[in-house]
C-alpha cells in the first residue's frame, strides 16, 4: 500500500483477525509510533455486521494499553463508504493531502488506478484521526 508518500506491507504490521462461525469475516492491521496509532488496513468481509466496528474496538483497546493518545488513518478521496463509517465512529478529517495519490502512482506505485469507487477519480489523501480518551 501507499500512503504518506511512502510504501508498505499491511502484512507486516501486527493486527487483529475476526472471524464468524469460523470464518474470518475481516482483518485490521497497525502500527505505534510515538503515541500514535495508525491502522493501516481494514478491510470487512461482511458489510453491516459490525465486524469493522469490532476491529477499531480491539484497535483502540490496544492503542491505550500502548500509551496511545491518537489512533489515526489515511483514506482516499474516492472512498465514501469509509468517510461515513469512520465519522460515524468520531473520527474527523483533520488532513487533505491534494496529488497525492497522482505523485504516488507517478512516483511509487503506478498500478494505482486513476479511478475508484462509483467512479470517482482518485487524485486525493484523507486523513482521519480520532482521539483516545
Amino acid at each position: 500500500m501507499v500512503a504518506n508518500d511512502a510504501v508498505f506491507r499491511p502484512a507486516d504490521h501486527p493486527g487483529f483477525l475476526a472471524t464468524v462461525d469460523g470464518e474470518p469475516a475481516g482483518v485490521l492491521t497497525y502500527r505505534i509510533d510515538g503515541g500514535r496509532c495508525e491502522v493501516t488496513l481494514i478491510d470487512s468481509l461482511r458489510a453491516g455486521q459490525g465486524i469493522g466496528t469490532a476491529l477499531l474496538s480491539e484497535v483502540t483497546r490496544e492503542a491505550k494499553e500502548a500509551g496511545c493518545s491518537r489512533l489515526w488513518l489515511v483514506t482516499t478521496n474516492d472512498n465514501l463508504h469509509a468517510l461515513r463509517f469512520y465519522q460515524r465512529r468520531g473520527f474527523r478529517l483533520v488532513a487533505l493531502r491534494p496529488g497525492a495519490i497522482d505523485r504516488a502512482r507517478r512516483e511509487l506505485k503506478p498500478e494505482i488506478s486513476p479511478v475508484g469507487l462509483e467512479g470517482i477519480p482518485i487524485h486525493d489523501e484523507l486523513e482521519l484521526d480520532r482521539w483516545l480518551e
